[in-house]
Parts: C-alpha cells; structure tokens; sequence
C-alpha cells in the first residue's frame, strides 16, 4: 500500500503532522496502523531506534517481535491482538524491547482515531528506563538534563563553569525530622535555586542533597561569587515549620572550554573534588583543576578506562608481593598482596593514583575479590615451598558490605585447597564508612574458620582506632608514616614503641612497614615487633620473582644446616 492510499488523500497533511510530533516527543516513539488494511506507518525517528526501515509496513506487529525479551512474547501476543482489535487500549502494558545491545522497559500507550470509514491505531511506546528531565522532588532540573546540557557544551566548546554541590548534615536532619520533612526541607532550597537562575544560569538536582549548577560564560571568579551568593542564601533564608536551618555546603568546580572528555567523566571530577572537600571538612570552593595536576594527580579521564577495565573482567589487572618478614632474622614469613594496573599504550599506573577514587565505586567489589582470587591462587604455590607461609590481602568496604562476600572467601579457599588460618585479610581505615557492627559481624563469622584480620595503616585516622578496640583484630599492621625520620625523632619513638606494646599486651601480632635500609631495621628491633615490611628486603614483585626469592630462603636453610 502507498501513502496516498493510506491517509485516503491527506497524506501531505498528516505525514507531516506525525513526523514533527514524533520528533517532539522525548524517549517515546510513535506509530500509527491503518486497522482497516493492517498497514503501519513508521516514522523516521521510531525506525532509526530499532534499527529498520521508515515507511509503511504491513503486519508490523509481527516484525516488532524480534526485538521483544522472549520471555516477553506470549504476553505481547497476547495483549496485541486484542488491541488490534480495539480491545483493551487502557489495560496497562509493559514489555521489554531490545534497545541495541540491552533490554528496555517500555509502556505501551493506544487509541483509535476514525475519520471518513477509516480506524487510526495510535500507538506510543514509551521508554520506562530512561530518567526524566524534570526531577520530580524538586521541580528542578534532573541528572539526565544535566548530562543533556553538558553534553552539548563539550561538542559546542563553550566556556562554562559546572559546580556541584552538598549540603551538610541532610542525613542527620533526615535522621532527626524524617523522610517526608526532608523532602519539603529539598524542595524549599530548590525553589531558592530557582530563583537565583537568569539566562546564564541553571541548577540541576542530582541525587540526595547534591545540586549542580552550569553558569555559561563564566570564569573561575564569577563562579566564586555566585557560591557565595548560593551560601549566604542557604545560611539566612531557610526556614521550614518555624525552625530555621543554616545549612552549609561542600563545593566542587571544574571549568569547561574546549574540553575533549566526556560527559560522564565530568561527573566523575566533580564527584572526586567534592569527596577530597568532605574529608577535608572544607567549605570553600574547591576547583578539580586545582587539586588535580595533570603530572602528580588522578586524571578522571583516566579513570573511566580504569574502570571500564575492571568491568571487562580485571583485564590490565595484576597482582604484585611485597615480603613480610621476621623482625629477628629478617626471613621471609609471608607477604602482602599488591594490585597492579598495565595496559598499552598508557604503561604501569601506580595503585595510588586509581585506588582511593575505585574504592569508593561499586565495582571495587569486583576488584578486591580478582585480587583475592589471584592470591589465594598464588599462595598455594608459595606454601608449597614454604610450609609457614602466610597471605595478607586488603579488603574494601565494598567487600565487607555485602553478604556473598563471606560465600567468595571460602570457596576461594577451597578451590585452592589452601588453609584459612595462613591467610590475613586486612581492613583499611577506608573502611570507616561502615559501623563497626557491619565490621564486626563480618570479621567474627570469617574468624571462626580460622582466617586472621589485621588493621591496615593502624594510627592514621580515628576509625583504625575504633575499629581495633571494637572489633576483635589479630594483627596491627603501623604505617610507614610513622616510621619516615623516626631515627631523630622522640616523639616518633614513643608512639610507634606504645603501638607495638599495646598489640603484645592484647594477643596481637604487630607489623611495622616503611623499614627501608639497614639502620632502620636495627634500630626497630629493639621495639619487639613481630614482623617487618619495606624495601629493604624487596620491592613488590611478581608470583614468579617471590618463588626465586622463597626457594633461595630454602636452599640457604638447607646449606646452613
């Protein structure tokens, strides 16, 4: 069947119509059959999504089946040839198309127009998984926008200022008032947002109580100004049910011009700086592009490769051994899994530049168990050489968070055949966003199989602290921060003997890492540490470097009895 048939004579009238409305609609696709002839026209946006031919097809419904998920498909049979019969148009239907390389949730939405002997099915697929524009706690903004706007600037090269930002204590303000009061509480700090826009300005809302704002034309100073602007506002004008609030902000900005990333790393700085603001408790503006250099610092461009890294199962992902030694003999007792990234053509990445960023992502949950993998796999060949041998592996909060954790750890033993009591996890003061309960918990199940626990970097932060007086640790592991100049250093000294002490008068074993040469490992002997870590005995080294160096130990043993 042509067009001209199709609209019985008003073909140029409606076609038109149609492909201008389709094209005004956002994240929805328009298709309309003909229920007299079962013809269906399928206009130019809607065929460019699944990927055919626009035009006009017969029994398209038939064709659309291809893309439905097949446990979809007697459903959307079903539904279908009702509604192609008229029936059922306001039944709700949602069926999973395939959108590429995924899966979508999609809406169905008919009617039927009649005009001169003629039934008109109007059909809309609407795509449920994608966000709105428009958030709707806030009335303002959403994140989809913001990628939307930002988007365009990078293609367009225009210079603009992007700040995100945080308001401190939400969560205690939720804790102490509720869910429902918290969200009028958002909603009345948006509508002070609003008001502060012009031409030039637009505020998105984020997620929880992160808000950003794109400031066109503008350089660092304007955009320093308008902050200002945004906290003494905060500071004197909110009031919600006769309590006032004077809420402070944490603040991330990173100027845009020519910029040749991509949308979703520009996320990914502005989430980086306003996490180095929090820990700090900083709040005052602070711009990625100050402390991040593009020689020293973490590159978030970078990073998105990192990460993608990890999702393609760990590839460019290794693991390194750094020697734990006896602090008597200085003979190799066990040694700390290290990981390791290398890829062409960006070379080997220092742990130090992606770790702290990764292990606030999800898919740090993935990386720590590859290193555990990759260890427990190694170690049984260690153990081999050296009946004594230990592994010390970090475990992330992404780790310690999740129930399946526990089930990983023991079926990693046990596909290696290696024994729990030679292996030591080692929790992090990064771990202090979790309670120490969750800690606890985790810790005490795992220990029961014999598996020991150390507190990594113990005097670095408060959590260290809390974390060994609450929860029942078997080593202390003392940074090397500690130990850098402790030769002329009194204070150093006292702190680092105390350490050791306290660990011997509570049953646990005690680790000083940082001994880097000879006078240092002399000195430290004295303190009556259990084991030894640094360069001084080896740099981290691959699996098959630390054979070389266990099976030397055993040779050397052998010669000298």
């Amino acid at each position: 069947m042509g067009e001209q048939e199709f609209w019985n004579g008003k073909e140029r009238f409606f076609s038109d119509i149609i492909n201008r409305v389709n094209d005004l609609l956002s994240d929805a696709y328009l298709l309309i059959t003909n229920r007299n002839s079962h013809v269906t026209m399928i206009p130019e946006k809607t065929a460019a999504f699944f990927e055919m031919q626009a035009g006009y097809v017969k029994d398209f419904y038939q064709i659309l089946l291809d893309h439905v998920h097949p446990d979809d498909r007697p459903e959307y049979l079903q539904a279908m040839e009702k509604r192609l019969l008229g029936q059922k148009l306001s039944d709700e239907l949602y069926i999973r198309l395939k959108n590429k390389d995924h899966y979508d949730m999609f809406g169905f939405f008919m009617s039927v127009v009649k005009e001169d002997g003629n039934e008109y099915l109007l059909h809309i697929l609407v795509n449920q998984n994608v966000i709105p524009e428009i958030d709707a706690l806030t009335d303002l903004y959403g994140q989809k926008k913001f990628e939307k706007d930002v988007e365009g600037y990078i293609r367009t090269g225009r210079k603009v200022a992007v700040l995100e930002v945080e308001i401190d204590h939400m969560a205690d303000i939720n804790i102490l008032y509720g869910a429902n009061y918290t969200d009028r509480l958002q909603r009345e700090i948006a509508h002070h947002f609003i008001y502060m826009m012009d031409e030039n300005k637009a505020v998105y809302h984020m997620n929880n109580s992160n808000c950003a704002f794109i400031l066109r034309d503008a350089d660092r100073v304007d955009a320093g100004i308008f902050l200002e602007e945004v906290r003494k506002n905060l500071e004197k004008n909110i009031t919600l049910n006769g309590r006032h609030f004077e809420l402070k902000l944490y603040a991330a900005g990173l100027m845009l011009e020519n910029y040749s990333g991509e949308t979703m790393t520009v996320q990914s700085k502005l989430e980086y700086t306003l996490e180095k603001a929090r820990s700090a408790r900083n709040h005052k503006l602070v711009f990625f592009n100050d402390i991040v250099k593009t020689n020293g610092g973490v590159n978030l461009d970078f990073m998105k490769i990192i990460h993608q890294s990890v999702l393609d199962g760990c590839d460019g992902f290794y693991v390194e051994y750094q020697p734990i030694v006896t602090s008597e003999g200085g003979k190799i007792a066990g040694a700390e899994a290290l990981v390791r990234w290398k890829k062409e053509p960006y070379g080997a990445v220092p742990p130090g530049l992606f770790i702290d960023w990764i292990e606030d992502n999800p898919c740090m949950y993935d990386l720590g168990n590859y290193v555990l993998a990759e260890a427990l796999k190694n170690s049984a060949e260690f153990i081999k050489i050296n009946p004594d041998f230990f592994i010390n592996v970090n475990v992330s909060a992404k780790q310690l968070e999740q129930k399946s954790f526990r089930d990983v750890v023991l079926s990693l033993l046990k596909e290696n055949d290696y024994p729990p009591n030679h292996l030591c996890l080692e929790i992090t003061e990064r771990c202090r966003q979790l309670p120490i309960d969750v800690i606890n918990e985790e810790v005490c199940f795992l220990q029961q199989y014999g598996i020991h626990f150390a507190m990594d970097d113990y005097g670095t932060g408060n959590a260290s602290s809390s974390i060994v007086l609450g929860v029942p640790m078997n080593e202390i592991k003392i940074d090397m921060s500690f130990i850098k100049g402790i030769l002329n250093n009194e204070k150093q000294q006292m702190l680092v003997k105390n350490i050791v002490n306290f660990a011997r008068s509570t049953n646990m074993k005690s680790c000083i890492e940082g001994v880097e040469d000879k006078s240092l490992q002399d000195y430290l002997r004295s303190f009556g540490a259990t084991w030894f870590q640094g360069y001084y005995y080896s740099k981290p080294v691959g699996e098959e470097q630390l054979k070389k160096l266990l099976l030397e130990e055993m040779y050397n043993k052998k010669d000298a009895s």
